[in-house]
């Protein structure tokens, strides 16, 4: 696997795709009759130009650091893209929706956003009326798309809306693991248009995979959890059941496809330990991991959030989370050091 690492950590790829939800939206849901945007200051304060662009932090993402490692441009929201623009660009896009997720059903409460199949057929779309003409041949394109990185950072949002006690955790776990899977996966089928025209069959071969934060450990719940500032374990555990079911799919994936391979990002590693040496005290570090930025005074609500009237924290850097759902840039920032640098967060399955 020493080649596989060479590759997709020094990379060469010409495009990176992003399929995803709020923590790596950049800006679809402005466009969308949706609750939940984040298209008003005091988001995007530290952002290029500090002006709001629909990304659910001060600053950049983790889709962006991303990015900027593989010397790619920031991928561009679909949503907001010109025809001519659609034409024109060939590193990258990117789909993700907040309040989305794997389901159909998720999210949809609050609103519209675009689930995973739908950014599938909007990825779709793109190479079948966009990238086919900016590569003339056939062989051209799937080299592009063999040769493009394809970020999915999906999946947390099914468990917020869906899930309740009565699930059995294993059973939901596997069926959303399902659900994802038939997205990336390749079928048998040669029927063309079975479902939704997959990702591996519509050319993609290496991927960029980010498990589930831990729930538990976000300030909407530490709020309501006792001890105040601990995080729910039950939360934290039910999600890392769905983590590791995913990881042992993605490896028995790898077995069966040559020429795919996955770079497994433990996100939910990673945030638990900004949170310092235990998930469960209160952090013992310099950043501020249980409060939010935005806003400033939070009471911990279960819907109470970074609106266009909240007074955000003088310093975004030294917290862990910008509002109550979604990290800071420099939280961001140290994921994209742990991953690359240190690869410590990001190994190749």
């Amino acid at each position: 696997s020493l080649k596989q690492e060479d590759v997709l950590f020094g990379g060469k790829f010409q495009a990176l795709y992003v399929i995803g939800d709020s923590l790596v939206d950049s800006g679809n849901n402005n466009y969308l009759p949706t609750k939940v945007k984040s298209n008003f200051a005091p988001y995007g304060s530290d952002f290029e130009g500090g002006k709001p662009t629909g990304r659910f932090s001060n600053g950049k993402t983790i889709a962006d650091y991303i990015a900027i490692y593989y010397g790619l441009p920031l991928a561009p929201a679909y949503m907001g893209l010109s025809e001519e623009q659609k034409n024109n660009i060939s590193t990258g896009i990117n789909y993700a929706s907040a309040s989305c997720g794997v389901f159909p059903a998720t999210g949809k409460q609050l609103g519209e956003c675009l689930s995973m199949d739908v950014q599938v057929n909007y990825f779709k779309e793109t190479i079948d009326k966009n990238l086919k003409k900016s590569f003339k041949t056939k062989q051209e394109l799937s080299k592009h798309l063999a040769k493009s990185l394809f970020m999915i950072a999906i999946g947390i949002n099914d468990y917020v809306f869906l899930y309740n006690k009565t699930i059995d955790p294993n059973e939901f776990a596997d069926k959303l693991l399902h659900e994802y899977m038939t997205q990336i996966q390749v079928h048998s089928t040669e029927d063309f248009d079975f479902c939704v025209q997959r990702l591996q069959r519509l050319g993609a071969r290496k991927f960029f995979i980010n498990n589930l934060k831990p729930l538990g450990c976000y300030p909407n719940t530490l709020a309501r959890n006792v001890p105040s500032g601990s995080c729910n374990e039950g939360a934290n555990l039910l999600i890392s059941i769905f983590n590791t079911k995913l990881r042992k799919a993605l490896a028995h994936f790898k077995e069966k496809l040559a020429y795919t391979s996955f770079l497994y990002s433990d996100y939910f590693k990673f945030m638990l330990g900004l949170r310092g040496p235990s998930s469960n005290q209160a952090s013992s570090n310099l950043m501020d991991s249980t409060s939010p930025c935005c806003p400033s005074v939070y009471d911990g609500g279960q819907y109470t959030s970074c609106t266009p009237d909240s007074i955000a924290c003088k310093v975004p850097d030294s917290h862990i989370f910008f509002d109550p759902f979604h990290p800071t840039q420099m939280a961001n920032f140290m994921y994209a050091i742990g991953c690359f640098q240190e690869r410590r967060v990001c190994k190749v399955v």
